[in-house]
C-alpha cells in the first residue's frame, strides 16, 4: 500500500491549547494546561480526552459543550495511580510464581536445572520456542555484573544441556527472567507428559495451579499471560484504565457480579485478587486499595466536580470508563 509523506509540524503547548479551544474544549487554567503539555507528550495524553468528544460533531472531532481539559487530566492521573498499584501487586505475584514453579519441578525431577531438560517441554516441532527463552537467559546471565553471577560463571557449569552448560540452576536464573520469559516457560511445559505419570506425580502441575486459585495448569498459564499483559502496560506507562485486554479464563464464571465489558482490566484484577487470597499473601488488600483509589478519584466513577467558584460547580459525566 502506498504511503504519504508525514509532514505534520511540531506544535508548542500553546499551539495545542489553542487547537483544543477551537474544538470547543474548555480550560480552568490555560497556563497550567500549557505546563502540563510541556511535561507530558500530547500524543500520549490525548487519548484521555477522547471520552469527552462529541460523536455527533463533524468528524467526531469536537468536544461536547461543558467539557474541560482538567477532566482528561484527572483521568490521566487516576490511570497513573492504578498502574502503580497493580505493578506492585504483580511484582509480588511474579516472585511467588517463579518460586513455586521451581519448587514443584525441582522436587519432582531432583534437578535444579530442570528448565534445561527437554523432557519437560513441548519439542515435537523442535525445541526452538523453549530454546529462545534459554538463549535470552543465557545472554542476560553472561552480562550480569552482580557478584552471584560472576561467582557462578567463574566456578561452575552443568551437564544437562550442551548448548546451555554455562547456565545456573533455575533458582539463580530466575533472578534475571522477565515475566514475559516466565510466561514462555509456563506456556512450553508439556503438561501431557505429567498427566501420564503415576499418582501423585501426575497432579504436580494442577496442584501448583490450585495454590494460585486456578482450576488447572492450563488456566494458571493463561493467568500468567494476563498478568504479563497488565504488567507490561504498567511498566511502559501505557493506558490501562479502559485498555482492550484479552479476557482471562475461568474467573468470569466465579463472579457474583457479571462484568459489563470482559475485555477491560476488571477481570484481570479479579484474577489478581483471587491469587492473593489463595496464596494467603499478607500486606496486600487489593480490593480495598482499588476501592480507595476509586473513591479518591472523581474520574474513576465518571464524575468530576470543580473546586468551589470554578465552572459553577458543574458536574461532568463520563460514561466510557472502567465498567466495574
Amino acid at each position: 500500500m502506498p504511503t504519504t509523506l508525514y509532514n505534520k509540524p511540531y506544535r508548542t503547548p500553546a499551539d495545542l491549547v489553542k487547537d483544543l479551544k477551537r474544538k470547543q474544549l474548555q480550560f480552568l487554567d490555560e497556563a497550567e494546561a500549557e505546563m502540563t503539555l510541556s511535561q507530558i507528550s500530547y500524543y500520549h495524553f490525548k487519548i484521555y480526552l477522547h471520552p469527552l468528544l462529541d460523536p455527533a460533531s463533524p468528524g467526531g472531532k469536537k468536544y461536547r459543550q461543558g467539557e474541560y481539559f482538567e477532566y482528561g487530566l484527572e483521568l490521566y492521573r487516576f490511570d497513573e495511580k492504578l498502574r502503580v498499584l497493580l505493578f506492585g501487586v504483580i511484582a509480588r505475584l511474579e516472585v511467588k510464581l517463579r518460586s513455586r514453579l521451581d519448587h514443584a519441578l525441582s522436587s519432582h525431577s531432583n534437578n535444579p536445572f530442570w528448565y534445561l531438560d527437554d523432557t519437560y517441554f513441548f519439542t515435537k516441532q523442535g525445541s526452538g520456542k523453549i530454546d529462545g527463552v534459554r538463549v535470552k537467559i543465557q545472554t542476560d546471565f553472561s552480562y550480569e555484573k552482580e557478584l552471584y553471577a560472576r561467582n557462578y560463571r567463574s566456578k561452575y557449569h552443568n551437564n544437562i544441556h550442551n548448548q546451555f552448560s554455562d547456565l545456573p540452576p533455575f533458582w539463580i536464573a530466575s533472578e534475571l527472567i522477565t515475566i514475559g520469559s516466565l510466561f514462555r516457560i509456563f506456556e512450553n511445559i508439556d503438561f501431557s507428559y505429567f498427566k501420564k505419570l503415576a499418582t501423585p506425580d501426575n497432579l504436580i502441575l494442577d496442584n501448583l495451579a490450585k495454590e494460585f486459585g486456578a482450576n488447572d495448569f492450563k488456566a494458571l498459564t493463561n493467568w500468567v499471560q494476563r498478568l504479563r499483559d497488565v504488567r507490561n502496560r504498567c511498566a511502559h506507562h501505557s493506558r490501562l484504565w479502559n485498555a482492550k485486554l484479552a479476557a482471562p479464563s475461568q474467573i468470569a464464571g466465579e463472579l457474583s457480579i457479571t462484568t459489563t465489558h470482559q475485555y477491560r482490566p476488571y477481570l484481570t484484577i479479579c484474577v489478581m485478587h483471587k491469587m492473593i487470597r489463595s496464596l494467603g499473601l499478607t500486606g496486600i488488600e487489593l480490593k480495598g486499595e482499588v476501592q480507595r483509589l476509586f473513591a479518591r478519584s472523581p474520574a474513576a466513577h465518571g464524575r468530576y466536580r470543580f473546586p468551589p467558584g470554578l465552572g459553577n460547580g458543574t458536574i461532568l459525566e463520563l460514561k466510557t470508563i472502567v465498567s466495574n
